[in-house]
């Protein structure tokens, strides 16, 4: 950042002494310019990675009366059609305006196609729908799911290509005299205009009629690098779906927010595949965000589920974590949305293993990774950005290192974190990461890492980071790590999400066992 500011004050002072061309001036700029990375501004203030639920579990408490801890959880909302004035609304295709689309059944809804619906009217109903899912215009995300087809007519491919089908028939009817490939030709242009004016319209009503929420498709941007058996895969979004993507620059323009995809199939599990997988669709999202303006990119909240695609009762554990939420914290997005389906609430029996997922798994990988990246901010963007990767396509993640990091839980529905941080962490970020600048801020990378002396950082509950930076970890107290005894008030939990997936319930409501957070699980290197 200094060379950067350098540059340009040299620059300024060249172009009064010598006349330079602006032309040149600005070709000569360029380069400075890359050499800053940003984000998205938080959505929250002093939440620069937000957790999101959207999933359909409050019969947990309403029907059983099993109340689930989501307090790590800055917006909860439910995707059921009854629930209104959600923090996070999310519209399927029966629920926002008139959406055309054919079902499996070859049933066809509003005209079928998006040329041949009406686009006034479908506006109309869209507007009523969005003031009845939205009364309030409270801080929000807005997530339109609409995936009956796609508006790039390459990308509607089997089962989805009957829409080009019978866009092809339409202009065949419209006209006798074309032959097939002009046929092909003027559909393809029909269908993809169309398309584009039906999500346009529908993006700047949302905007208009609720400014404070950010609005974008779920999916949007995908890059189809799912062809797992491809011998020596590598995750790589094809060149050709990039170039898409690029295609797609009217959606990223009108959008105010990203929703990316990252859910896992249980092929995936404990999969360094699926690491691959997540980073390049992670990293794809990251740079369309800045399709509309390099230096203030559009916010990414990506979409994951904590259970498997094809098989819903299975949770994700360990090294499936890491591979999900550890690479998107790490490669420095927004923020996450947990979305669920109603599997997960259920039955009783469905509920108490959430809790205890909750309780013992999830919640304490969020803690862990959430105070990781928040002292990376403080200590190398001074809570100006956030860290990311330096090589994004490094195995390098924000957690908090077990030799001197645990997590535990007190009984009374708390956690707390015993330990202290050491001049080798932070230099370890340092190494690893980068600080990549809030939009509009004149952030500045710290540079004396070793003059860090104390770090100060909470999760949503009050979870915190308050502490002097030691120098090494032989200066922690001696009995940092000792595990509470049974007749205490207090019960001891794992400092990560590497506690076996198969706790007995009886253990989990009663004395926890420490496990520590391994660094072959979690693949935190110095």
């Amino acid at each position: 950042m200094r060379v950067l500011y350098f540059k340009h004050s040299f620059f300024r002072s060249l172009l009064k002494s010598n006349g330079l061309p602006q032309t040149l001036l600005v070709f000569l700029l360029i380069p400075c310019y890359l050499t800053v990375d940003f984000r998205a501004p938080p959505l929250i203030p002093d939440v620069p990675f937000l957790w999101a639920w959207n999933a359909p579990t409050e019969s947990c408490f309403t029907r059983f009366n099993q109340p689930l801890d989501l307090g790590l959880f800055s917006l909860v909302g439910s995707p059921r059609k009854s629930a209104t004035g959600q923090p996070v609304t999310i519209f399927y295709s029966d629920r926002l305006g008139l959406y055309p689309y054919i079902d499996d059944s070859q049933l066809i809804f509003n005209g079928g196609l998006p040329q041949l619906v009406s686009l006034k009217s479908h506006l109309e109903v869209a507007k009523t729908d969005i003031l009845h899912y939205m009364p309030i215009d409270n801080v929000g995300l807005a997530v339109i799911d609409w995936e009956e087809w796609r508006p790039t007519w390459a990308r509607n491919w089997k089962p989805k290509d009957i829409y080009r089908n019978k866009s092809i028939e339409l202009v065949q009817q419209q006209n006798i005299l074309l032959n097939f490939t002009e046929a092909v030709k003027w559909a393809k242009e029909e269908f993809e205009e169309a398309a584009r004016h039906f999500m346009e319209e529908t993006l700047r009503l949302g905007k208009s009629l609720r400014p404070n929420h950010l609005w974008g498709f779920y999916l949007f941007p995908d890059c189809y690098n799912n062809k797992f058996q491809v011998a020596d895969y590598k995750g790589e979004c094809p060149d050709i779906e990039k170039h898409r993507n690029d295609a797609l620059f009217w959606i990223w323009k009108e959008s105010t927010a990203l929703y990316p995809s990252i859910y896992l199939k249980s092929s995936l599990k404990s999969s360094p595949q699926a690491a691959l997988y997540v980073r390049n669709r992670v990293q794809e999202a990251i740079r369309v965000s800045k399709v509309k303006d390099p230096r203030n990119p559009l916010p990414i909240f990506v979409y994951f589920r904590i259970v498997f695609t094809d098989l819903t009762y299975q949770y994700l554990y360990e090294d499936d974590l890491v591979n999900t939420i550890g690479e998107t914290i790490a490669l420095g997005t927004s923020g996450m949305v947990m979305w669920g389906t109603l599997s997960l609430s259920q039955t009783m029996k469905s509920c108490l293993d959430l809790h205890d997922y909750l309780k013992t798994i999830l919640n304490p990988y969020i803690i862990n990774v959430t105070l990781a990246a928040k002292m990376c901010s403080q200590t190398l963007c001074q809570n100006q950005g956030v860290c990311s990767r330096k090589d994004w396509n490094s195995n390098d993640y924000l957690h908090l290192n077990p030799q001197n990091f645990q997590i535990h839980f007190v009984k009374h529905g708390k956690y707390e974190i015993r330990g202290n941080p050491t001049l080798e962490n932070l230099l370890y970020f340092s190494q690893k990461f980068r600080c990549s600048c809030f939009a509009h801020l004149n952030c500045q990378e710290r540079a004396d890492i070793e003059s860090v002396s104390t770090v100060s950082v909470c999760t949503l509950e009050d979870i915190c980071i308050n502490s002097l930076v030691i120098s090494d970890k032989s200066e922690l107290p001696k009995d940092w790590n000792r595990p509470y005894s049974v007749n205490s008030n207090q019960s001891d939990i794992t400092s990560s999400a590497t506690v076996s997936p198969c706790v007995p319930r009886k253990d989990v409501s009663g004395y926890l066992v420490v496990l520590s957070l391994y660094s072959q699980h979690l693949k935190y290197s110095l």
